[in-house]
């Protein structure tokens, strides 16, 4: 599709720089002059949802569906936090509670962090970089994102219509690379939100405990359902096909395994395997007609394929596809 630069360390602290320049002054307009900004870039993502949408498919495999869904997510969380926003970070007045000091209240006042930093999954390129960094910008931080290798192009061109097309304030940027470009970007910011692997968290933990600098995490898990027998075994086998194959199965939270009550075991199997048979797959290009789309990656092929193996030797029945 496109070969982009890898950011070296000393570009990102660059960067990292510029926008922390700026930021006084964005912090300074205040919400309302934050929250202007940021219904200019709402709007440039509904008159341009088609064309983003169609580089998302483009860079990761995604159905329509799936990648529209992206775009509607920015939407509402650009709404969402620049209504709110206000009044969840204004000033508080609190009591004071020590006898000769009745008289007397103090008062909280909530400041950004300078610069705050995300480093984004590459299984929503959207909701899990700009998604996770709009809170920031409408606090008053300067943001930069270091979206996965595998898809960058997406949030680069949200990157680009800030800068160029609506000539907003120089808080935005992206960074591009692999580990070396993500701790880079880890020691230069005030604050880290990493979404990805449990192996990288820690690994993002610990080089932000050199600096002291606030991180938050979203790893991985393993996600059980559990179908008891009293359920509508109808509604459940819907669930655990919509939650096991949304996005191509490709979600920290989708159904990784489901355990079910022994009396309505081979019903809910019957049932879940009907619905799995009905899944379309394919390129479905702008007409929505597809629930399955690739695997964005190569490694991810890998690692489902070595699931499959080891639960083909273990013992298991492969009951469609495989």
């Amino acid at each position: 599709l496109e070969t982009i630069a890898v950011d070296s360390p000393e570009r990102v602290r660059e960067v990292v720089a510029r926008v922390r320049a700026a930021q006084p002054e964005w912090e300074g307009i205040g919400f309302e002059g934050r929250k202007r900004w940021l219904d200019k870039l709402r709007d440039w993502i509904l008159d341009h949802q088609d064309e983003l949408d169609d580089r998302m498919q483009e860079e990761s495999g995604k159905v329509r569906a799936d990648a529209a869904l992206e775009a509607f997510y920015l939407l509402e969380a650009l709404n969402f936090w620049s209504e709110r926003g206000p009044r969840w970070l204004a000033d508080e007045i609190v009591p004071a509670h020590q006898p000769l000091l009745r008289a007397r209240r103090a008062k909280i006042v909530y400041r950004p962090f300078p610069v705050a930093g995300v480093i984004s999954p590459w299984n929503f390129p959207l909701i899990l970089s700009l998604g996770d960094g709009i809170p920031a910008l409408v606090a008053g931080s300067a943001l930069v994102i270091k979206p996965s290798e595998f898809t960058p192009l997406t949030l680069m061109e949200l990157a680009r219509a800030w800068k160029e097309d609506l000539g907003a304030p120089d808080v935005f940027d992206v960074v591009n690379g692999t580990g070396e470009t993500g701790g880079a970007l880890v020691d230069e910011c005030d604050f880290i939100q990493f979404t990805g692997s449990e192996r990288t968290g820690k690994i993002v933990m610990k080089r932000a405990a050199d600096t002291l600098t606030p991180v938050s995490l979203e790893l991985g898990g393993k996600d059980p359902m559990i179908v008891t027998k009293d359920a509508d075994v109808d509604r459940a086998a819907n669930a655990a096909c919509f939650g096991g194959f949304l996005n191509t199965g490709q979600i920290c939270l989708s159904i990784e395994r489901v355990y079910v009550e022994e009396p309505i075991y081979d019903v809910f199997v019957g049932k879940l395997k009907a619905n799995v048979e009905k899944l379309r797959q394919g390129a479905d290009g702008r007409s929505y007609s597809a629930e399955l789309g690739a695997m964005t990656s190569p490694n991810q092929i890998e690692i489902v394929s070595d699931h499959v193996e080891d639960a083909r030797r273990a013992g298991a029945r492969i009951l469609t596809g495989g």
